[in-house]
């Protein structure tokens, strides 16, 4: 064995025992489905990673009872989760306030948010927003402002399914008249019902 194959054999064992030595935790959304993420991963994440350097976390205690995050569905959970491992260990970007953002969707991210319906990336924005995960709501915002790039607000309308503000009101008067009907049906039964008894 040369002297140079010598140095790198512990280089290998090094980065082998590093890998062994990933701390795992577990998480879980609204389906109680546990999701096992690696700590380096979850760094992506200011909240989750607070929780558990703030409130002293175990691994211990997210194996037997997951990092509840009740309100996010468990599909967008499992997206957000696949997200952070593919970018664990990259550094979190600094807000430097510059307007317009710069901001370039790297491929793998671009495929990601190209296989979604526009309700699943507005649930990955709410989201990535709650879970503090700065660098793929920077991804999810810019995917949709290239959406809305150059459309007419009829064009907006229509890819976001936004009411017109007639539709708006003819809702808003079904609404009060289906009130009134149940209201009236309701104070009806209760007018028979005493007549009966």
């Amino acid at each position: 064995m040369s002297a140079e194959q010598a140095a790198a054999a512990p280089t290998t064992d090094a980065s082998d025992a590093a890998a062994a030595k990933e701390s795992f935790y577990y998480v879980s959304g609204e389906d109680d489905v546990a999701i096992k993420v690696s700590d380096l991963a979850l760094g992506q994440s200011a909240t989750i990673h607070g929780m558990i350097s703030n409130l002293g976390y175990t691994e211990e205690q997210a194996a037997s009872t997951p990092i509840q995050l009740k309100n996010i569905k468990g599909d967008i959970l499992k997206m957000i989760m696949d997200w952070c491992e593919h970018h664990k260990g990259e550094p979190i970007p600094v807000d430097d306030g510059a307007v317009p953002k710069q901001v370039n969707i790297p491929a793998w991210d671009q495929e990601m948010l190209d296989g979604i319906d526009n309700d699943e990336l507005f649930d990955l924005i709410l989201a990535a927003n709650y879970l503090d995960i700065k660098q793929l709501l920077n991804y999810c915002c810019k995917k949709i402002a290239l959406m809305i790039k150059g459309k007419s607000p009829e064009e907006i309308r229509e890819i976001f399914m936004i009411p017109t503000d007639e539709e708006d009101e003819a809702a808003e008067k079904e609404a009060k008249e289906r009130e009134k009907k149940e209201a009236a049906a309701a104070a009806a039964g209760e007018g028979t019902s005493k007549s009966t008894a």
